[in-house]
């Protein structure tokens, strides 16, 4: 191995144990490995509150799964095919910074009952739209996409996202697991034929014509956390893993540094001041931050008045650096800043070794 990959190797290591020495998840993050007590936590997490959840926490500079869980895996797992409501926003924006878009601002229709939310602003931009959730800039934003860069160029962008067939989606994978972290395949299902209103409404809204999981949510989250770098997740179990480390793909760009960037700087700003801010002294205390995207939508089972929550999240270290991804869906369990983000923050308390 030249001198050279294996310092950065070593720097990675130190980091790792240095960023999570009191969790108790340590050990099995040196080893690139699931931390049992983690989906252990997870699983409690979701089970006192009574509710049908997922949550998957990746190792954003390795790729390694760190924890996975879904409290009734039988109605909806990891692996299962979700709509990403107001995620796709994320994907949106993506694009837009990918393909140096203007820094434009779009009309927000929300009203004006709530001065403190920005999608309650006249105007907002695409950052503002992502912190405050505003439908109705989305859409604004999505069409105005399509007629500069071509519905061409947005489906590749959105394919080298991870939104196509993949096939291969995993580096590595313990035969223990090979039957339940296979994800269905994520799938956008837009054409050339599309209309205006469709192609806006499924990337602002995300309720139909896309389909994900939440494995796929939370590799996206890693490039977003890495700068843009992919890397292709690993699931091993650390009892097998004999203490050896297992060699760190090389990672794929698939976005811009700079996207990555503003789409960070945006998650902790919906966090602080947007569509989750229920979780903002969640790490008060602990020298970590957490940021997310919110999604919320009409739930599919049971139908009815409840909502389905999304939060697309990723955990900071005391010096700002992304640690950790951490993407939980709750099916009718409220909206995206509600459970969703609760159970995110509560497992992330748990990562960084504090008690809740």
């Amino acid at each position: 191995m030249p001198q050279t990959v294996s310092l950065t190797i070593c720097i990675l290591f130190i980091s790792i144990v240095s960023a999570a020495q009191s969790s108790p998840c340590a050990d099995a993050l040196v080893r690139r490995a699931v931390c049992a007590a983690a989906n252990k936590r997870a699983l409690e997490i979701m089970r006192a509150r009574r509710l049908k959840a997922v949550t998957v926490v990746q190792d954003v500079r390795t790729g390694a799964l760190v924890a996975f869980a879904a409290s009734q895996p039988s109605e909806v797992n990891i692996t299962t095919p979700i709509r990403p409501l107001s995620l796709s926003k994320l994907f949106l924006s993506a694009s837009w910074w990918d393909n140096r878009q203007p820094d434009s601002s779009f009309a927000s229709t929300r009203g004006t009952s709530d001065a403190t939310n920005p999608a309650y602003a006249s105007r907002v931009t695409l950052h503002e739209m992502l912190v405050g959730g505003s439908d109705s800039a989305g859409r604004q934003a999505a069409i105005a996409l399509r007629k500069s860069v071509g519905t061409k160029k947005v489906l590749e962008d959105f394919a080298r996202y991870g939104l196509l067939r993949d096939d291969k989606f995993w580096s590595e994978l313990d035969p223990l697991w090979k039957g339940s972290l296979t994800p269905a395949p994520a799938s956008v299902s837009l054409t050339e034929e599309t209309k205006d209103e469709e192609w806006a409404d499924t990337l602002s809204l995300g309720e139909t014509n896309i389909s994900v999981t939440a494995l796929h949510i939370s590799r996206f989250l890693q490039a977003v956390g890495n700068g843009g770098m992919q890397l292709t997740p690993t699931a091993r179990e650390a009892s097998k893993s004999g203490g050896q480390r297992p060699e760190i793909d090389n990672p794929i760009r698939i976005m811009d540094e700079s996207t990555a960037l503003q789409l960070q700087s945006a998650m902790r700003d919906t966090v602080q001041r947007g569509t989750a801010t229920s979780i903002a002294s969640a790490l008060s205390e602990t020298g970590w931050q957490i940021g997310g995207k919110t999604g919320s939508g009409p739930a599919l089972l049971p139908k009815g008045d409840l909502l389905d929550g999304w939060f697309a999240g990723l955990i900071f270290d005391p010096e700002g650096r992304a640690r950790f991804t951490v993407a939980t869906f709750v099916r009718s369990g409220g909206k995206g800043g509600e459970n969703a983000a609760r159970i995110s923050a509560e497992l992330a308390r748990y990562l960084v070794g504090r008690k809740s």
